[in-house]
């Protein structure tokens, strides 16, 4: 299966900064695909296809890692060409950010898929997003994140799979298997 490391966002403390999210990414129009509201997160380590004998040990290795809790504030919305995306970045995102998805890439067990580009937070809200003109951008409230936990998610690697849960548009949803306290 398709797994990953994310920031889910979806803590009870974030509840107000998520529904804000939620009602700005309904209102983007233009270009591209919309993520499923229940699919924003911030990925910190895309592990790509991992075999269920590994699951368990992902788990421990994961639970092993001993880092505080930190909150995260969006800055703005950006078009990105590569990955030709539109999506939410952060102002001045903690070092203990980067150390966590620094630490879930790099797990012994089984190491993150390698990316081209240097790990930026971000969450995605569209894809397949060519042109910032193609889409109407409206300025982003500023929301603040306490991120307490973290999620290792399985994503869904076939679109016929009937048995995959699905938003009420037909669009995949993301799975969260197993949740990890930050300290």
């Amino acid at each position: 299966m398709r797994l990953f490391f994310a920031l889910g966002l979806d803590e009870k403390t974030n509840q107000a900064a998520r529904e804000q999210l939620v009602r700005y990414h309904h209102h983007l129009c233009g270009e591209g695909r919309a993520v499923p509201d229940q699919n924003l997160h911030l990925t910190l380590a895309f592990l790509g296809e991992v075999p269920d004998t590994k699951l368990s040990a992902l788990q421990a290795a994961a639970s092993n890692l001993a880092l505080p809790a930190f909150s995260l504030t969006t800055s703005g919305v950006e078009v990105w060409d590569q990955p030709k995306i539109a999506c939410v970045t952060f102002n001045q995102p903690p070092p203990v950010l980067f150390d966590l998805a620094h630490h879930l890439q790099s797990l012994p067990v089984w190491h993150a898929k390698a990316d081209s580009h240097a790990f930026t937070p971000h969450i995605t809200l569209r894809r397949g997003v060519k042109d910032q003109q193609a889409l109407h951008l409206p300025p982003l409230p500023t929301q603040t994140f306490a991120c307490q936990r973290f999620g290792l998610y399985a994503s869904p690697s076939s679109a016929s799979d009937e048995s995959i849960p699905r938003d009420n548009e037909g669009r995949a949803l993301y799975q969260c298997l197993h949740q990890f306290s930050l300290c």
